[in-house]
């Protein structure tokens, strides 16, 4: 049976990540807000899709974290 392994970055490397994808998340908002404006409706929606999963993986990346802190 394999044991699975959470990556925990250095708490600095943490701030980095969470800052660098709330940057990468309001840029694919701002895209997809531009592609919705101008009628270019799948390449919004692919955008939708692509902000849906970048905050999914932060919301999973901060999730473990989190509970590590509340169970100390």
């Amino acid at each position: 049976m394999m044991k699975s392994i959470q990556y925990q970055p250095a708490p600095g490397r943490t701030a980095q990540i969470l800052q660098e994808s709330a940057i990468v998340a309001r840029a694919i908002a701002r895209h997809q807000r531009e592609a919705s404006l101008q009628a270019r409706l799948e390449e919004a929606h692919e955008m939708e899709a692509l902000h849906s999963g970048v905050c999914r993986m932060t919301r999973q990346f901060i999730s473990p974290q989190l509970m590590s802190k509340a169970a100390a």
